[in-house]
């Protein structure tokens, strides 16, 4: 392969570069960490029926995932520094694998929850890795743009990922699986393919990179490793910061944003089917990823709209209000598509306020403006509790009420309280402007 020049001073030929070489590579292990997270969605009525699953437990085994998830981040974070890009690559895509074939032979709860736990902690280090490797490789200028592209691949996992879950589950099998087994089976097979690749593409420090030219990668990691060595030190959070009301109601409304998101992702495909809007695997699976489409479109129209009027706090509130209104009139309405439309458009809302909340941190004035890395991780943790809290909470209202529309209401609701509490703060900050 032939050197090209990467530093000379043209930002944009080298961020255009790093998008080819770099993320791109990065966004295709999203999309394949994205479908192999929430593909036990579309499965989940199938199995659950197959191996005799209560929507409860169905809901724990969905809830397991975050738990692991929660407690094997920093272990995944030693990992990484410790044996580098490739092999901690392999080795966790390699267990995505494992996951994903001990989920197709499931024969009983134990079984999905040991995969699930699993896969939890397989995939745990995987998004806040590659943050941190792709702040390794750009400097500060590039960063957020590289950062859209690599996370760009999430949404889209979950659009085109009804589609091909919902045909792996209608196809015959050479194997004569059922096919939510055979659905499993096929997902789990790129992990351990990609891993091979990764492990082989990938190098931990620009100057190892073969598309960077002879001292452009030593030069790009010393002008990275300057930006990382702030003039002043960067504040850190304490005992009083803790005592923050903004910290607290970042989490909060992080909690319940969250909760309602990760609830509906997980039992959207058993929603639509429930509502019998569609017959074919196919279908239920490309009717359940429209509310993703929503969200993506919110995710993207809103942020664009905040950033050009340099406003958060409304713009946030204003997403969850929408979904929790949408998502509180679908529960009073018989089954039929304006309930379908009513998800897109709750889908919407969420993206909306997903787009703007990291925004928010910085927008209060915590920290000055510069956010302590244990605020943001710790607002993080909270909305990882949500995904342990909604899948759970939502299936235990199933089981309990017979249908979905008591799961429904009570997300609707913890996304309009999350509403109320940003219009609260929302009230007091323009008193005291106007005191």
């Amino acid at each position: 392969m032939r050197r090209e020049a990467a530093l000379t001073g043209d930002s944009e030929a080298l961020y255009r570069r790093t998008v080819w070489r770099l993320l791109l590579p990065i966004a295709g292990l999203t999309f394949i960490n994205g479908i192999d997270r929430m593909n036990v969605s579309f499965a989940g009525q199938l199995m659950s029926q197959a191996v005799g699953l209560s929507p409860t437990q169905f809901g724990l085994g969905v809830s397991t995932f975050f738990v692991a998830y929660l407690l094997f981040q920093y272990p995944h974070a030693l990992l990484l520094r410790r044996f580098g890009i490739r092999l901690w690559l392999l080795l966790s895509m390699a267990a995505w694998g494992i996951a994903g074939v001990l989920t197709s032979k499931v024969q009983d709860q134990g079984d999905f929850l040991i995969a699930r736990f699993l896969l939890g902690m397989a995939e745990a280090g995987f998004a806040p890795g590659m943050t941190w490797y792709i702040s390794q490789w750009t400097p500060r200028s590039m960063r957020a743009r590289a950062m859209a592209v690599a996370l760009s691949a999430v949404p889209l996992s979950l659009v085109v990922g009804g589609p091909l879950c919902g045909a792996l589950l209608g196809m015959g099998n050479p194997l004569g699986l059922e096919g939510w087994r055979w659905m499993f089976l096929v997902s789990a097979v790129p992990n351990f393919l990609f891993a091979l690749l990764a492990a082989g593409y990938f190098v931990d420090r620009p100057s190892q990179a073969t598309w960077l030219a002879a001292g452009a990668g030593r030069q790009l990691e010393t002008e990275i490793a300057a930006e990382a060595s702030p003039p002043r030190p960067q504040p850190r959070p304490s005992g009083t910061a803790w005592r923050d009301g903004r910290i607290w109601l970042c989490g909060a409304v992080w909690f319940l944003v969250m909760t309602g998101s990760y609830a509906l992702v997980y039992w959207l495909p058993q929603i639509v089917r429930q509502m019998a809007l569609a017959d074919s695997e196919w279908l239920i699976g490309s009717l359940s990823a429209l509310p993703q489409a929503g969200l993506v479109a919110g995710l993207f129209l809103n942020a664009r709209h905040s950033d050009a009027r340099g406003e958060r706090l409304v713009h946030t509130a204003a997403g969850a209000l929408l979904a929790g209104l949408a998502l509180a009139l679908a529960v009073f309405l018989s089954a039929n598509a304006l309930i379908l439309a009513l998800l897109v458009l709750a889908g919407f809302g969420l993206g909306a306020t997903q787009g703007v909340f990291w925004t928010l941190p910085a927008a209060l004035g915590i920290g000055e403006g510069h956010v302590p890395v244990g605020v943001i991780a710790a607002i993080s943790m909270a909305g990882t509790t949500g995904g342990i809290v909604g899948p759970l909470m939502l299936g235990h209202l199933r089981e309990v009420s017979g249908s979905h529309q008591a799961g429904i209401l009570v997300l609707a609701s913890f996304l309009l309280l999350g509403a109320v509490l940003l219009a609260l703060w929302h009230t007091r900050i323009t008193r005291k402007a106007k005191t």
